[in-house]
């Protein structure tokens, strides 16, 4: 089903939330609907609204929304890249290889205290399983690294690993379409349609 792209009141793009949210807060006019989807409608016996595609908060939002932890969303906090060799595995169509990629704890679980452990670079104790210690390793790497640090297994992380910023969820949440909807396009940054992993319509990748 369509989903809705979230703006703030300055119009700047927040998340992508369901259909049916969009609707029950434009009703609640929480929300002013941006755009539509051209010839479709939300129906019901006393309404015909056009079906939102992009909607916008009428107070401005000073909250940063957060990414919830899970192996799905690192590796698309990462750019579906492991973060050892720098291989982007893909499928037939283009699309990420998820199933070759893994989560791999950047400070093994066997060198936890109580459940948590120390990141040299950053200086401080966090919990096995976080942001700031998980990377995207593919199956080779992580195999190898086994249950050692990086420095360990003289494996080098290019990038260390961090709390998803609003740029990053926002990058995620497009990654995740098979395509980005065209009526999305003039509210989304160039560094968001540009990232590799993001799929935009066929005929504006051959624009200009």
């Amino acid at each position: 089903m369509l989903n809705v792209l979230l703006l703030n009141a300055d119009y700047t793009p927040m998340r992508v939330i369901r259909w049916e949210r969009a609707v029950e807060l434009v009703l609640d006019q929480k929300l002013v609907q941006v755009a539509a989807y051209p010839g479709r409608f939300v129906r019901s016996m006393s309404l015909a609204l056009p079906w939102p595609s992009v909607v916008a908060l009428r107070k401005y939002s000073h909250g940063r929304g957060k990414v919830r932890f899970s192996s799905r969303n690192v590796q698309a906090r990462d750019a579906y890249t492991c973060g050892y060799c720098g291989v982007r595995p893909r499928q037939h169509d283009g699309r990420p290889d998820r199933v070759s990629l893994t989560l791999d704890h950047v400070i093994p679980r066997a060198h936890a205290r109580e459940g948590k452990v120390y990141l040299p670079w950053s200086r401080k104790w966090v919990n096995v399983s976080c942001w700031e210690n998980s990377a995207t390793a593919c199956r080779s790497c992580n195999s190898r690294k086994a249950d050692r640090t990086p420095v360990q297994a003289n494996m080098t992380l290019r990038i260390y690993p961090r709390v998803p910023t609003q740029a990053d969820a926002l990058r995620m949440a497009m990654s995740r379409l098979a395509v980005v909807p065209e009526e999305w396009l003039p509210w989304l940054p160039p560094d968001v349609l540009e990232a590799e992993e993001v799929r935009v319509p066929t005929r504006v990748l051959g624009a200009g």
